[in-house]
């Protein structure tokens, strides 16, 4: 065989296998395009998704996905049903894609999702006006309607458990029906995320502050996903996020700003025809003054340049401020993502939590005290003035953060000694003048209720070792319950010596303690009942740090009470040094 002939050979088959390959990849393309018909689960969530009056489908979701199958060619079937139904057909594979799934660890077993999130959210509770529900322990026995396997179920379920509390929480269908529900009083509080809850609150309902679970949502696939539509998902999400005016930002525009009609009042329109008049005289006076004014011109205008280059100085120190504030926020957001991400195993080590809680005292109070101080400034009205509904929100800001300062106190004072980081100031002291000073801190309250507060203090009673500044705190917790749980009758604290022992007591005549209650009386977040809970505020853990804090300096505390006739607490401490460990 000739070498002509074999180049001609070879050349004729490297055109074949050329021509093979095309055909290959044009087939492949055709089918892929024939398999794009892609099938969405739908259900009510306005505004994120939903189908409308006429029973067209809505929604932030359904104008991404549209949008992103218009450019790859999809043809789309909408799925109606419920949550819980959309979510059975994603398991089953009956459907392609289901919107605004929140990524959790459970979820990311059972489904496949894309990279980029859609949006971020978050969950609040809406209470009906006049229920007084404003933190999570106000929810103790209450009624809280929830979307059926939703991950606001979830979650709230396990703060319920961790706060041991007793809610009653009634799932539904859809979200309407949950607010249906707390509107006409089936149930005390709904639970939504921020998205539908800030379009469908009605005025029977109120916000609470109880707001909580930041997430991402997505669109989510069945296990065996096809990941060319997750891909194209992803590539066309993070184009639009990029470009400030996209459809992504339109349609969030779109489905959640409000409409106002803003109508001039007549005292402005009286005001504007007054300074037009005053305007217009102004203009004729300013002629007579033209020669002054024409000196002064050249004196404005070098203050204007002046003004010109400090206004470019600040605007450059604002773009810097600017650039700054865009770092520590993408550092804050990878922060809070790691502690997501960090959330399971916190859970699960409860002594670590304790530890971690302890050595946060300054990092925790500071920022809260911040937020009561500028409240306060706010509603002195020393920035402004401020409407009935803005002083409303202001008022339930700074009761929660008073009231959750007190519970923070509290718990990092049982965090500490939980974690191993509590220590006593062990010294010599004198219990006489411990008291005396401790009777000082709740005298003006008792006055105030009318009561009368005395002390007996033995001779026998001097010199004791332990940590004063814990016995005062002992002494004031005791005191202070004293009086704030009786209304009429007095107080009374002794002190006396026994065997080498302090024995203190402190006596009241108020509302006194059920037996059924005396077990869990020295529990944390444990109080009397939901109705002694509403007339006399607290976090449920002063009598809980008193036990420990006896114990760690080697004595005991117990009480004898009857209810209606008022409660004995006793406390008994050694003289010498038996401080436990």
């Amino acid at each position: 065989m000739s070498q002509k002939t074999l180049l001609f050979d070879n050349s004729v088959f490297l055109v074949y296998i050329v021509i093979t390959c095309l055909l290959v990849l044009f087939l492949t393309t055709c089918i892929t395009r024939a398999e794009q018909n892609v099938r969405i689960g739908i259900y009510q969530n306005s505004p994120k998704i939903s189908l409308s009056e006429t029973g067209h489908p809505e929604g932030i979701y359904i104008d991404l996905i549209e949008a992103i199958a218009a450019e790859e060619g999809w043809s789309i079937d909408y799925v109606p049903g419920t949550w819980a139904q959309c979510l059975d057909c994603l398991n089953a594979g009956k459907i392609d894609l289901m919107p605004d799934v929140a990524l959790t660890p459970e979820r990311k077993h059972l489904y496949t999702f894309h990279n980029e999130p859609v949006l971020s959210d978050w969950f609040q509770v809406y209470a009906r006006h006049g229920s007084g529900i404003r933190t999570i322990l106000d929810l103790n026995g209450r009624r809280v309607s929830v979307l059926e396997r939703s991950i606001q179920q979830e979650v709230f379920s396990n703060q319920v458990i961790c706060f041991d509390l007793k809610v009653n929480l009634v799932t539904f269908p859809d979200y309407s029906s949950a607010f249906t529900s707390a509107i006409r009083g089936d149930s005390d509080a709904v639970i939504s995320n921020r998205f539908y809850g800030a379009t469908h609150r009605t005025s029977q309902l109120e916000d609470t502050a109880i707001i909580f679970n930041p997430t991402q949502l997505y669109f989510a696939a069945p296990k065996r996903a096809n990941y060319i539509l997750l891909d194209a998902i992803d590539r066309h999400l993070k184009r639009m996020k990029k470009d400030p005016a996209s459809l992504y930002y339109r349609s969030l525009q779109r489905w959640t700003s409000e409409k106002v009609n803003f109508v001039f009042p007549m005292w402005i329109k009286f005001t504007g025809i007054v300074i037009a008049v005053i305007l217009i005289l102004s203009f004729f006076w300013s002629v007579s003054l033209r020669r002054q004014i024409k000196i002064r011109t050249g004196e404005l205008n070098i203050r204007n340049r002046e003004i010109d280059e400090l206004y470019r100085e600040l605007q450059k120190h604002a773009e810097t401020l600017e650039k700054r504030v865009a770092e520590r926020t993408d550092e804050l957001e990878r922060m809070n993502s790691d502690l997501l991400r960090a959330k399971d195993a916190a859970e699960s080590a409860d002594h670590l939590k304790s530890a971690f809680l302890a050595t946060m005292s300054h990092e925790l109070r500071t920022p809260l005290n911040s937020i009561i101080g500028f409240t306060g400034i706010l509603l002195m009205g020393l920035v402004g003035p401020l409407n009935e509904e803005q002083k409303k929100q202001l008022v339930m800001v700074q009761d929660s953060a008073r009231h959750l300062l007190e519970l923070i106190n509290d718990v990092l004072d049982i965090s500490r000694i939980e974690a191993g980081q509590f220590q006593l100031a062990c010294e010599h002291f004198d219990m006489k003048s411990a008291i005396e000073k401790s009777l000082e801190k709740i005298t003006t309250l008792a006055e105030k209720k009318g009561l009368t507060v005395t002390s007996v203090i033995a001779p026998s009673v001097g010199d004791v070792y332990g940590d004063r500044r814990r016995v005062e705190q002992i002494l004031i917790n005791l005191l202070s319950n004293a009086v704030k749980f009786t209304d009429c009758g007095e107080v009374r604290i002794e002190s006396r010596t026994e065997k080498g022992l302090l024995v203190t007591q402190v006596t009241d005549t108020g509302i006194g303690i059920r037996p059924e209650d005396m077990g869990s009386l020295f529990k944390p977040f444990r109080q009397i009942d939901t109705g002694i809970s509403r007339q006399y505020e607290g976090t449920g853990l002063g009598l809980s740090i008193c036990k420990k804090l006896v114990e760690a300096m080697g004595g005991r505390i117990y009480v004898e009470s009857e209810a209606g006739r008022g409660s004995v607490f006793t406390f008994i401490m050694p003289l010498e040094k038996k401080v436990a460990k």
